[in-house]
């Protein structure tokens, strides 16, 4: 068994690899791709037969098959979502990748990723290719048939969010009807009482079986297992879709609709407290009360296609549309001492030490409306083979917020942590503040060529993308432009076809921020990635590593760029199949040091240290055995290891580490005339460990979140 410590991990991230996330030919692993002319190969291994799992949509540079591609890309498909029966799309990435951190999820209402320690927005997620329609606070699964988290600062490849993608950028794949009819309906309970009936029906008619339809569509509702947090979501995600002998075309529709009650109960700007955060509560705990609501819609329509114009040439493009609202009530909350469970946590929502609190109403709306289209294409000259691409995207998004006033003591001031007891629900005024009220807009131009040399051995990537932006602020009628050219390099060496030495430069651009005070806006800041990295398939299980460097300028509150911070980091996974492909593990680690120099704080200092709410060390692993004493019996079970991290950047106070448990089974048979019944369940959190989940904001801000309780699930697939 060989052992790594730091310094091993960085000689190691260019000489040998681990690869992410695998839990059954076809779930979750973290996938490289890069195929560069003619069809995609099938598997490379048996730790990975199934084409759905072996390609990857990696936007300007199109669909690849895993593993040969210059950059870090992991697939979740439509088996994994099924698996785990997520909740959202976030937690079923912190669940299985070593570089990536849910905020929200299960324990809040507004839900995104940190992945390599940067943070991105559901709203900065894509939809088949078209940025910005995916959701605007929350992460629906319902129209969910597989999702790419393609890491690193990826404007260049993907197409360019409004408001950027500096660590990763994540692209969703609806789902389409198969060639086989789909007929399910289920039904599953989720600790504490919440029940979520779902359908799922596709079909194919025509002649050719041209035409397909289908429709998924859920609802959960009930309590969870935190004292006083309810939930309240509806979900619908229709797709119908053309296949013809060249063109391919698609119509979605989706809606999603979560209310809850009693969420959002984040401690805010740790950074300031001047004491170590408390031990956490347990996690039945709500530090928010019922009365406090917040609620998010989205519906999204969009058209996409592909047309083969010639046999070596293909165009592709789509057009689509995004409202979404998040509307109800929250209060920050600060919590004025430390010194003890039990004595000494007490916390308000009142007139702080470092910011007027109290709850407060909101009204918050936004519009996206994205379109793209792209072309590729293969030639030679001589021994050289070329695979180009062409994009241009046009994404444009509008920001609309209203607030009322704050309501002081409106949870009753020196509450403790670890026995609440709240005020009845006050009175709010309309929301018809004035907040925010800006539009993004942004336009890119992207060209690429991947040449490959020596019998293809060799790929060189060279390109990318000229963007322009613009920001408009309407509260005082300021506009600001901006535009650049953002470079991409991208190499792969393929010595042998079970071996990838690759390597990739790109950057990120992402618009200025508006101070929340003043209105100014900053100009765009400029983040760029280094990263290299080594992948080997021994047959039946898969390794690979790779060693990265993301630097991002910091900014004053209101004013130019000033400082950065540097997140350099080494990732190590490994999955497999073995004994017959009846067991699959997983590991993945990343060893990542996050700092800041000369960056600016939320106090408006300039600081030189360790950036806040980031794990030195994330370790995740993962197993499935198909049991040989019952046929149709599979268990499993995973673990999350999270590092200390710091709630200040010269490290006084530190968030203690804490690792995850889950454990499950499924169980299917067979039953006469193609149908099948598939029973599913799981405890989420084995151990009832109490933690708090950490959260980042702008500049040096550190938030928390309780960890969710022990959670038990049960759900029951019918198919017909």
């Amino acid at each position: 068994m060989m052992k790594f410590n730091p310094l091993t991990f960085w000689v190691l991230g260019v000489f040998t690899s681990f690869q992410a996330a695998a839990q059954h030919p076809s779930a979750t692993q973290e996938l490289d791709t890069v195929v560069v002319k003619g069809k995609a190969q099938r598997s490379f291994s048996k730790a990975s037969d199934g084409d759905l799992r072996d390609h990857v949509n990696l936007g300007l540079l199109g669909r690849q098959n895993a593993f040969t591609t210059p950059i870090t890309v992991v697939n979740y498909d439509e088996k994994a979502f099924a698996d785990k029966s997520p909740r959202n799309v976030v937690d079923v990435m912190a669940q299985t990748d070593a570089s990536v951190m849910a905020f929200g999820g299960e324990t809040n209402t507004l839900q995104g990723v940190y992945v390599r320690g940067l943070q991105l927005d559901a709203r900065q997620f894509s939809v088949n290719g078209l940025a910005g329609l995916y959701s605007a606070y929350s992460s629906p699964t319902a129209g969910v048939g597989a999702a790419q988290l393609i890491k690193g600062a990826s404007s260049a490849t993907v197409g360019m969010d409004p408001e950027g993608a500096v660590g990763a950028s994540v692209n969703i794949e609806t789902k389409k009807a198969g060639n086989t009819p789909i007929n399910q309906i289920s039904l599953g309970w989720f600790g504490d009482s919440r029940w979520q009936p779902s359908v799922d029906f596709g079909r194919r008619f025509g002649a050719n079986q041209q035409f397909g339809a289908r429709i998924n569509a859920k609802m959960r509702q009930g309590d969870t297992p935190r004292d006083g947090y309810e939930e309240d979501s509806k979900e619908v995600a229709l797709n119908l879709d053309y296949r013809g002998e060249k063109l391919r075309a698609a119509i979605d529709g989706l809606y999603a609709k979560r209310k809850t009650t009693g969420g959002r109960a984040r401690v805010q700007d740790i950074q300031l407290f001047g004491f170590r955060l408390p031990e956490a509560p347990d996690g039945k705990i709500n530090l928010a009360p019922h009365w406090q609501q917040q609620s998010t819609q989205d519906q999204s329509v969009m058209g996409t296609f592909e047309y083969d114009v010639a046999d070596r040439v293909m165009v592709s493009g789509g057009l689509g549309h995004m409202e979404s609202r998040y509307w109800g009530n929250f209060a920050g909350i600060e919590i004025q001492d430390g010194t003890g469970k039990y004595r000494n946590a007490n916390y308000n929502t009142r007139q702080g030490r470092f910011v007027a609190q109290g709850a407060q109403p909101m009204d918050f709306r936004s519009r996206t409306t994205s379109a793209n289209v792209k072309a590729v294409g293969e030639f030679e000259t001589g021994a050289i083979s070329h695979r180009w691409h062409a994009a241009f995207d046009h994404v444009k998004r509008s920001r609309d917020h209203d607030t009322g006033t704050r309501v002081a003591n409106a949870l009753m001031s020196n509450l403790n942590i670890y026995q609440p007891t709240f005020a009845p629900a006050p009175t709010f005024s309309p929301t018809n503040t004035q907040g925010q009220n800006i539009t993004h807009t942004a336009k890119s131009l992207a060209l690429s060529d991947t040449l490959g040399l020596m019998d293809n051995k060799i790929r060189l990537t060279l390109g990318g993308r000229y963007q322009w932006l613009k920001q408009e602020n309407f509260n005082n009628g300021k506009t600001f432009k901006e535009d650049r050219f953002s470079p991409m390099l991208l190499a792969a060496w393929l010595p042998s076809r079970d071996l990838v030495v690759y390597g990739n430069y790109m950057e990120d651009l992402e618009p200025g921020e508006i101070d929340d005070d003043t209105g100014n806006m900053n100009t765009p800041r400029v983040s760029k990635q280094i990263e290299m990295g080594v992948r080997k398939n021994w047959g039946n299980w898969v390794s690979t590593a790779n060693v990265f460097q993301i630097t991002r300028p910091g900014y004053y509150n209101g004013g130019d760029k000033q400082g950065r911070e540097r997140n350099r980091g080494v990732e190590l996974n490994a999955y497999a199949n073995l004994l017959n492909q009846s067991l699959r593990p997983s590991f993945g680690l990343m060893y990542m040091k996050a700092d800041v120099q000369d960056f600016p704080t939320y106090t408006g200092k300039l600081l030189t240290g360790t950036q806040v709410s980031s794990p030195r060390v994330i370790a995740k692993a993962g197993i499935e055995w198909d049991t040989p004493f019952a046929r149709g019996l599979t268990l499993n079970a995973g673990v999350q290891y999270y590092g200390k991290s710091y709630q200040d950047t010269q490290k006084q106070y530190a968030f203690p580490s804490y690792t995850l448990v889950d454990v499950g089974a499924k169980y299917a048979w067979k039953l006469p005339k193609n149908q099948t019944v598939t029973l599913r369940g799981a405890v989420e959190n084995v151990f009832n460990k109490n933690y708090w989940q950490v959260q980042r904001g702008r500049f040096d801000r550190s938030f928390a979140v309780v960890g969710m309780p022990r959670t038990f699930w049960v759900k029951a697939d019918y198919t017909f």
